[in-house]
């Protein structure tokens, strides 16, 4: 049988990391942006656009990063689950054959 390379502890993580990651540049990238913004040297036209497509793209981002990363700590969750389930009733299934 071919075993999968997803483990749980690696889900968990990689769930970890983009939450944090999501939550993170929802935070602090805006703020940057306006902070560059307000620069006496800043241009009104070409800059305001781009702050305006940069804060597009954080939002978005920062909307999917973030319950990907909840999914995938729930998904590790499950795994770990499964996995304990499924090696219990293996473990009770081989007690039951060695009895017989």
């Amino acid at each position: 049988m071919n075993e999968s390379k997803l483990r749980p502890k690696v889900v968990l993580w990689w769930g970890i990391a983009l939450t944090v990651a999501g939550v993170v540049f929802t935070l602090l990238l805006p703020q940057l942006a306006y902070t560059a913004a307000q620069q006496p040297s800043a241009a009104t036209g070409v800059d305001q656009a781009l702050i305006a497509l940069l804060d597009l793209v954080v939002r978005v981002i920062g909307q999917v990063l973030a319950p990907l990363g909840v999914v995938l700590i729930g998904a590790a969750i499950v795994m770990t689950y499964v996995g304990r389930l499924i090696g219990t009733q293996a473990r009770a299934a081989a007690d039951d054959s060695s009895i017989l």
